[in-house]
């Protein structure tokens, strides 16, 4: 009996195949072009016809609408309800063993998340401010394969064409960081920038290296599910900004 070859609809990709990773890609592309140029023109110059918004007014309402969608999808759709490889009992408490290093990653994404913002409201273009932090994500992701590789937690080969992408992100974050050219913003000798690159390469580190170990330490038989993880980390960073804002503000 002859069956039907039904094709997919082209958008509806497999977990891991090169159409879900050109998918994704795409979709940061353009979602962090939005990012940066909302930046710029919410916080331009009313006398050129922007709205003219102070730089920490933005970041707060940035910071708000962005946790409040990423944090109104996962718990709508549940996504909390992570597969893990084993439970934890502490007397009447049980709860997944991966909380134990999500709950981390979530601080950082705390850190990562206004960082981000306020590396493009410094005196520097948009698409600097996207070099630097790109290049350093790069450059971080290669060094956390490497520390995971000789850790024996990930078992993969590096291609030459990781190492060669690293080349050009380390000349690329050097040259924007470093050159200063006549009426150029000194980013090196500025407290203000080093501290909100420093914070974000630093927790950007810690949170890559969690989201690979986390990857690559799935048990047997366990699905890697990506969905709880983002949902118990946007869970986490959203009530560490909040505990921190209130700190801060109060």
């Amino acid at each position: 009996m002859a069956t039907l070859n039904v094709e997919q609809p082209w958008w509806k990709t497999a977990e891991g195949s090169t159409g879900r990773l050109i998918q994704l890609c795409l979709g940061y592309f353009v979602f962090y072009i939005i990012t940066g140029v909302s930046v710029k023109y919410f916080t331009g110059s009313p006398s050129l016809g922007y709205p003219g918004m102070k730089e920490i007014e933005y970041l707060v309402y940035s910071t708000i609408g962005g946790n409040f969608i990423a944090l109104s999808v996962a718990l709508v759709l549940r996504w909390y309800r992570i597969k893990s490889n084993k439970l934890v009992v502490w007397g009447k408490l049980r709860f997944p063993q991966e909380i134990l290093y999500i709950i981390p990653s979530g601080v950082c994404t705390a850190v990562v998340i206004p960082t981000t913002t306020l590396m493009y409201l410094l005196p520097i273009s948009v698409m600097v401010a996207m070099v630097i932090m790109r290049a350093s994500v790069i450059i971080i992701s290669r060094v956390v394969d490497a520390v995971q590789i000789k850790q024996g937690i990930l078992t993969k080969r590096v291609y030459a064409e990781e190492n060669i992408a690293v080349v050009f992100a380390l000349t690329a974050a050097a040259v924007n960081v470093f050159w200063v050219g006549a009426g150029d913003f000194d980013f090196v000798h500025s407290v203000a920038a080093v501290s909100i690159l420093g914070s974000y390469i630093i927790a950007y580190s810690i949170r890559i290296y969690i989201m690979n170990y986390y990857k690559n330490t799935r048990a047997k038989g366990v699905k890697l599910d990506n969905n709880g993880f983002f949902a118990i980390e946007q869970i986490t960073a959203t009530a560490t900004m909040v505990t921190v804002g209130y700190a801060l503000f109060k």
